[in-house]
């Protein structure tokens, strides 16, 4: 009866083996979840520094973007000495910049845009300004700054010197920046990589688009080992075609009416005879402007090209179509006959 008892007693335990294998098991289960975790979490990082990354980039560019958007350039007249012309459209390389084992493009720029209406009233300023864009060897830490310098003070001579780092109005936009280069096209339709309107091949000339590249070096906080190497190998470009509405100003020609077209008495459509207004709807023109580089999606015209375009019509109603048609013409505002 008593070894009966002690059997049952025996059965209704566990053995050591049988311990051993629920711990086992437990900590198997608990170390799958913890593994879970960490990688669910570096996962949600990766991704949040992916979209700081290009916010920070879209920005850089769009602001970059606004600016060319707005550039103004006024022709210098036949009998006047260069020099004497402050008007400036210029971009080069200064820093030779290799990026993807190639140099290209342009790493700083100085042109002249409509700007917002000074407030000060302080020393005699314009609605213009004189601005750059400039990529400088960083002091700390890895890859280049990104600059912008401006002045609402216009030169009164050709003044073809980029300010310093240093200068007080040189504004640092981004620093980290991996590469930064510019590139033009021109009326031929070919791509270059600079451009100087003072200089006899582009005197007094735009480019019709410009091309920005732009690329940030990584800043990964994740602490996983395949994103820290991610981090290491090749940034991402980002990339954006900007197109020029304001064609080279001729101040003479608007001046004087007979002029006005270069001579061109078979000049038959005019500006204000083609662009159809009735047609445009909340700042922007369907169909003008050109695709972002990565994207299938039409890049429309912010209202400043819209106004750009808008103050032609208002102010020099006959200047000769022609010269528009190429940039315009398959834009839904512009009419038929006029394509």
């Amino acid at each position: 009866m008593g070894s009966a008892t002690r059997d049952a007693r025996t059965r209704a335990g566990f053995t050591l083996i049988e311990v051993l294998a629920v711990l086992f098991l437990t900590a198997l289960l608990v170390g799958t979840a913890i593994g879970f975790y960490i990688d669910l979490s570096n996962h949600s990082q990766k991704a949040t520094d992916t979209t700081r990354e290009v916010r920070r980039a879209t920005t850089l560019i769009d602001r970059i973007a606004l600016d060319l958007e707005r550039t103004v350039l006024v022709k210098k007249p036949d009998d006047m000495d260069p020099l004497a012309n402050p008007w400036i459209f210029l971009a080069d390389s200064h820093l030779g910049q290799r990026f993807r084992g190639t140099a290209s493009g342009s790493d700083r720029i100085k042109f002249m845009m409509r700007a917002d209406p000074p407030r000060s009233n302080e020393q005699p300023m314009s609605d213009l300004s004189t601005v750059t864009y400039t990529l400088e060897n960083s002091g700390s830490g890895a890859g280049f700054e990104l600059r912008r310098w401006s002045s609402s003070r216009m030169p009164d001579h050709l003044d073809r010197d980029f300010p310093r780092p240093d200068d007080p109005a040189s504004l640092l936009l981004a620093d980290g920046v991996a590469h930064f280069a510019l590139r033009f096209l021109n009326d031929s339709g070919e791509w270059v990589d600079r451009w100087d309107s003072s200089q006899i091949v582009d005197t007094s000339e735009l480019p019709v688009q410009v091309e920005i590249e732009l690329a940030l070096v990584p800043q990964i906080t994740s602490a996983d080992p395949s994103a820290a190497q991610a981090a290491e190998g090749e940034p991402i470009v980002y990339a954006r075609r900007v197109l020029l509405p304001m064609r080279p100003l001729d101040m003479v020609a608007l001046l004087d009416p007979d002029q006005l077209n270069g001579g061109n008495q078979n000049c038959k459509l005019t500006l204000a005879d083609c662009i159809d207004w009735t047609k445009v709807g909340g700042g922007k023109i369907p169909g003008m402007g050109n695709p972002p580089v990565s994207q299938g999606a039409p890049q429309m015209p912010s209202a400043d090209v819209v106004q750009a375009l808008s103050d032609l019509v208002a102010n020099a109603p006959n200047i000769c179509w022609d010269q528009y048609r190429a940039l315009y013409r398959d834009s839904p505002a512009v009419k038929q006959q006029c394509r």
